[in-house]
């Protein structure tokens, strides 16, 4: 798994094509990572996707580790969006809130969290519940039942790679019998859209950082 490289691998890829455009602005999305020694393994479907320049993208970070990487919109099923790395992994939306992971070892198969994501971005405080299901280690499905309590903390203008951003920052505490995590959404209030978000993904990954980049 190359977290680290992300566009920036594919980037280099097509560079060979003389796609330098392109290139540069892959390389401004993670100005601060080596350039890997192969590009070869670049994941098939996601040079198409790289070539047609459409944004925005995900700068996706896993909190513990510091590994980062690039995703795509590869795409999208009414509220569900399928995002893809350069790599194969795939992080799977609900208008932005984790659905699901493929790709990261014993992640998130699938999730029902559409009661946070309309919460959220309705900016409503209040209690909802979501259901996980992950792979446990022996490769069967384990699911998991959490109550929620989702918070409107306010108004906070963040900085995102186009400029200052005006946002509403809500907090999600979840608990279920033997586990708690707590994920934060920064959502748009100009396009009401999470543009920032530190989410749980499960034991495996943990916490990832996910960031929307509109000038990739």
């Amino acid at each position: 798994m190359k977290w680290c490289f992300g566009i920036l691998a594919a980037a280099l890829a097509l560079s060979a094509c003389g796609n330098s455009n392109l290139q540069q602005r892959a390389i401004q999305v993670f100005l601060d990572e080596p350039a890997p020694a192969d590009a070869s393994g670049q994941f098939p479907r996601f040079r198409p996707i790289l070539q047609a320049g459409q944004g925005p993208a995900l700068d996706v970070r896993i909190a513990s580790a510091g590994a980062r990487g690039g995703f795509l919109l590869e795409s999208r099923r009414g509220n569900i969006e399928s995002w893809l790395g350069n790599d194969g992994v795939s992080l799977i939306f609900d208008r932005g809130v984790l659905h699901g992971t493929r790709g990261i070892g014993a992640g998130l198969l699938a999730s029902d969290v559409a009661p946070t994501a309309s919460a959220v971005l309705a900016g409503r405080s209040g209690n909802v519940e979501r259901v996980h299901t992950y792979l446990n280690g022996n490769d069967e499905a384990e699911t998991r039942a959490y109550a929620c309590t989702i918070t409107n903390e306010g108004q906070e203008t963040i900085q995102l790679d186009n400029g200052a951003t005006p946002t509403r920052r809500m907090k999600e505490i979840c608990r279920s019998i033997n586990q708690q995590f707590t994920n934060t959404y920064w959502v748009d209030t100009r396009r009401g859209r999470i543009v920032r978000s530190r989410q749980w993904s499960g034991e495996y990954a943990g916490e990832l950082v996910i960031t929307t980049v509109y000038n990739f």
